[in-house]
């Protein structure tokens, strides 16, 4: 069976071509402005969040980072070249990145920094945000050789030599069950100590977090039985793919796939009303059963936890690793 995301999912298809138009735009202008720059070897900028998801509306923001590889403060170094990026983020994204400081043109970072330190002391959320979303799911907006390379070799810290090829790569598997489990715990900090609205936030946990999560879990699961070499090239074509892309992929001949697909859709359909977001966003937890757009998009993040799970069950049977791996 056969979904065709253009006839039966329109909101997820408008949302792609949008994100498409918009990627190529960005892409061609940084590359334009950094083209003249001796440096432009050693910059890499990285977009996740719904660009990366190729989810992205009007309404988005652009999470993004940029790698500089030199032991140089890049804000010293390439001053001119992080402010031509950040004109054309401004010209082309209306919305502005988080506050937190993971995100955004002044997010720089080495990418040798992303490799050491992984379930240390010194691996902070901030670092694991950007670990995670990397793989999960970002995308280049300039240096796409570097990207990839980058990407590679993150996985070669993740799925290591020696473990055996029947099984399921476990670091990296916990890698992306820590940070989802990360991205919970976050959640009830930022609502109860920091006061951050409630209600689109726990939306967007119900459906596109945890979609991050299944999509990456899958991607484990995939490997089962390659070699290490194998693993890691698999898992580079997997995670150059968006999680809905993956999923539909791998998922073609099951049933559960269309009821991901539709309750997904539904999830974009209810966030693309002005008026759905906006109750959303004054919602408290205290008064999210009086609210019936929460009310509706709880009843429906049920259903699309079913599918997910239905999904797995007839995807991999009772005997393949990945559902012992995901408990103990």
């Amino acid at each position: 069976m056969k979904y065709t995301i253009m006839d039966d999912f329109p909101q997820i298809t408008a949302a792609k071509k949008y994100t498409g138009s918009q990627l190529q735009v960005l892409r061609q202008e940084i590359a334009q402005c950094l083209s003249g720059s001796e440096y432009s070897d050693a910059i890499t900028v990285v977009t996740t969040g719904s660009y990366g998801r190729g989810e992205a509306t009007a309404e988005s923001d652009l999470d993004c980072f940029i790698l500089f590889d030199r032991d140089l403060p890049a804000e010293d170094v390439i001053s001119k070249e992080l402010e031509a990026i950040s004109d054309v983020m401004t010209r082309h994204i209306e919305k502005s990145a988080g506050d937190t400081g993971t995100f955004g043109p002044d997010a720089r970072i080495r990418f040798s920094d992303m490799l050491v330190n992984i379930g240390g002391q010194h691996d902070t959320n901030e670092s694991l945000t950007r670990r995670l979303l990397f793989l999960l799911e970002g995308t280049w907006l300039f240096n796409e050789q570097s990207f990839t390379e980058y990407r590679q070799q993150l996985l070669e810290k993740h799925i290591k030599s020696g473990s055996p090829d029947e099984q399921v790569p476990r670091f990296l598997l916990n890698d992306i069950i820590r940070y989802y489990r990360t991205i919970a715990t976050d959640f009830e900090f930022k609502t109860s100590e920091s006061k951050k609205s409630w209600g689109l936030r726990n939306i967007k946990l119900r459906f596109s977090r945890k979609l991050l999560y299944f999509s990456g879990i899958i991607v484990a699961a995939e490997l089962k039985g390659l070699e290490r070499e194998d693993k890691i090239q698999r898992a580079l074509e997997l995670f150059d793919q968006t999680g809905l892309q993956r999923l539909q992929g791998l998922g073609e001949e099951l049933n559960a796939t269309n009821e991901i697909l539709k309750t997904y859709e539904s999830f974009m359909a209810h966030l693309s009303q002005p008026v759905v977001r906006a109750a959303l966003d004054k919602v408290q937890k205290e008064q999210r059963m009086q609210c019936p757009e929460y009310k509706a998009l709880r009843t429906v993040s049920h259903e699309f936890s079913c599918a997910l799970h239905e999904w797995l069950k007839e995807k991999y049977g009772v005997g393949h690793p990945i559902h012992h791996a995901l408990v103990f």
